[in-house]
């Protein structure tokens, strides 16, 4: 009899384990990390986990933002030497507002990051905060084969793979400029969003450095896609 119970118990054990899943991913699946990564889906617990995962698979990224209204164009990948090269490659092509300078060539998994801050960060933030959305970014370029710094030696950055992009700007569809170079910090409207995107990307980016972090940075936000959570 006690093992009939037992039985029993852990059926309805697993019965509500189950329930349980279903629930969750049907309520919460940003949260969790075997769900599907979607672009137009709130930022979660498990994003940032998610985008890192597209790192080597290109496929599997380009697949992400075919079920998007955003889109990428896919370019082939190129080496330039044994460190330096341009990686899961592909080039901005539909995005929540314009980029500037022109073409943006970058590692997919980045852009897919991006379409994600876009989406449920920059532009509800500028909606909110200053009552226009971005009609354009401002970046200071993805790829260039250097060091981190332009240092002669060290580590390389990130830009030598275009795995990093440096945003300096943004053009309201107002034609109000915001920038870092002269919002950040600021007691406005214009240092408020540009507070609320850094914290947003927080959760979305794996590395964020940006004025706060050191004068190198103190125009611009340097992201990627991957890192160690640095957020500063």
């Amino acid at each position: 009899m006690r093992t009939v119970i037992h039985l029993l118990l852990f059926a309805l054990l697993i019965v509500g384990v189950w329930q349980a899943k279903i629930y969750a991913e049907r309520e919460f699946p940003e949260d969790l990390p075997w769900t599907p990564l979607v672009i137009e889906q709130p930022v979660g617990a498990a994003t940032q986990t998610k985008i890192t995962q597209l790192t080597g698979d290109k496929p599997r990224c380009l697949a992400l933002f075919s079920e998007s209204e955003l889109s990428v164009v896919p370019r082939d990948d190129e080496r330039v030497n044994e460190t330096c090269a341009q990686v899961d490659s592909v080039s901005l092509e539909q995005m929540t507002a314009g980029y500037a300078p022109g073409t943006v060539r970058l590692a997919c998994p980045l852009a897919a990051a991006l379409a994600i801050w876009e989406t449920n960060v920059v532009q509800p933030a500028a909606e909110r905060t200053l009552g226009s959305a971005v009609a354009r970014i401002d970046h200071l370029g993805t790829y260039s084969c250097r060091r981190m710094y332009g240092a002669a030696e060290g580590r390389w950055s990130k830009h030598a793979t275009a795995e990093a992009i440096d945003i300096a700007g943004f053009r309201l569809e107002d034609g109000r400029r915001i920038s870092l170079i002269e919002d950040w910090g600021a007691d406005s409207d214009a240092g408020a969003f540009l507070e609320e995107i850094r914290t947003g990307a927080c959760d979305i980016f794996g590395t964020l450095l940006g004025p706060d972090y050191n004068a190198a940075h103190r125009d611009h936000f340097h992201l990627e896609a991957t890192g160690f959570g640095t957020c500063r």
